[in-house]
């Protein structure tokens, strides 16, 4: 049974709203990422007035060490250092996970807090299908084909303020859900509520037109089904083949474009991209050319033979690209060690014999996967509101191992559990 010592004072009261304010933090990724960076410093500010003992995973410590270490050498060896401090500031969101972390008192805390995160997703999900609706409603009354005037105009992108943010934090949402309705032994209206918050979710997902996450969505779900009922795997296939045989014909030929290369300008500038970061890292593996500096050194490494298709050469689209191209190749190698602890730890929760550790592990691994598929079409790594999200999924493992270690023994479950394969 957990227990926990009341004190009074500021730094009870302090105790007492870190929780709060660090969940408040997370949900706000969904909205705005002004608004979640102000609530994660309130809860930093709240947790060190509460003055309890502040711990931070021993599994991740070293890596994230490397991490920062190896950015600020980057950073260093940069033809422009003041150019890449964005990228030094942008560190501020791995404080998610000591908060996370150090906030919490009870494990029913962080679970409410993880479907806290599942409403707030069904709600962005909901406003942007409200989006599509209007917007596929506007393209009909002007007379404009639909699917040519969507994609990269007028993709739905919820509170946030482009497509792939907002599809990005749905798949890390949707898989947290997915996990929950696995693996959880939901009994009656409950049950069908969460089914009911899995649809939207889903719907939104396609209507966002984003292929990369789709495929991230796509593989997170294979290893959900994968642990959950391995002789269920069939349905994956057979189900996206029957969603594209009912689909619309501008959904088809969405599904149909990742596969070209020729007329598709986004798959020919991702071809472009992965020879020019090649060149990057080829000319500076150790360091990159630097925090930030991909989109100002693009044109200086891009092959002069190639053509150059419309679209937006900031970054490299890839994670593991830009990463290395950036800050060098042991900065990736630093980076996928960090990945494999995370994923480590959200594989051993996975396997344990309470129902909630199950979901949450599962949920930690899932997002994992999913942001490494989609991670190879986009920059995702790099995004502030979905690293926010992604480190407040990937944290609660931690935190509820730590506790279990602190408070002792889980408590016993009052229903029946549920086969895991």
């Amino acid at each position: 049974m957990e227990t926990t010592t009341s004190r009074g004072g500021l730094s009870g009261r302090m105790e007492s709203v870190t929780p709060l304010l660090t969940a408040l933090a997370a949900v706000a990724t969904l909205f705005s990422i002004a608004a979640a960076q102000i609530l994660l410093s309130m809860a930093l500010l709240s947790l060190l007035l509460s003055r309890h003992a502040i711990e931070f995973p021993a599994r991740l410590r070293f890596p994230l060490l490397a991490f920062i270490g190896w950015t600020l050498l980057s950073l260093a060896f940069s033809t422009a250092p003041v150019a890449g401090l964005p990228q030094v500031r942008k560190l501020f969101v791995f404080f998610i996970l000591l908060v996370v972390y150090n906030a919490y008192r009870h494990r029913q805390q962080l679970w409410h807090a993880s479907q806290a995160m599942v409403l707030a997703g069904t709600l962005a999900a909901l406003y942007g299908l409200g989006q599509f609706v209007y917007r596929y409603m506007s393209l009909q009354r002007q007379g404009l084909p639909f699917y040519e005037n969507y994609v990269v105009q007028n993709q739905i992108t919820g509170f946030m303020g482009h497509w792939m943010t907002f599809s990005g934090e749905l798949m890390l949402v949707f898989l947290l859900l997915l996990a929950s309705v696995l693996f959880f032994p939901w009994q009656g209206r409950r049950s069908l509520w969460w089914w009911l918050c899995l649809a939207p979710i889903a719907l939104a997902l396609l209507a966002s037109f984003t292929r990369g996450v789709w495929l991230g969505t796509f593989a997170g779900t294979t290893y959900l089904l994968v642990r959950f009922r391995p002789r269920l795997l069939w349905i994956l296939p057979a189900g996206v083949l029957l969603l594209y045989l009912v689909a619309p014909p501008w959904l088809q030929e969405r599904a149909q474009s990742i596969f070209d290369t020729q007329a598709d300008t986004s798959n020919r500038s991702r071809l472009l991209m992965l020879q020019t970061g090649l060149e990057m890292i080829a000319a500076h593996p150790w360091f990159g050319v630097g925090p930030q500096r991909v989109g100002a050194e693009f044109f200086r490494y891009k092959p002069a033979s190639l053509p150059v298709p419309r679209a937006w050469y900031g970054h490299l689209h890839n994670n593991y690209l830009q990463l290395a191209a950036e800050r060098g190749i042991p900065f990736l190698l630093i980076w996928l060690w960090l990945i494999y602890q995370v994923a480590h730890e959200g594989f051993l929760a996975s396997r344990s014999a309470d129902t909630k550790t199950r979901v949450l592990g599962h949920a930690a691994v899932a997002a994992t996967v999913g942001l490494l598929v989609a991670g190879l079409f986009e920059f995702n790594f790099g995004d502030s509101e979905v690293l926010m999200l992604y480190l407040f999924v990937i944290s609660i493992p931690f935190a509820w191992h730590r506790l279990e270690n602190h408070r002792g023994p889980v408590e016993p479950e009052q229903h029946a559990d549920v086969e895991v394969s």
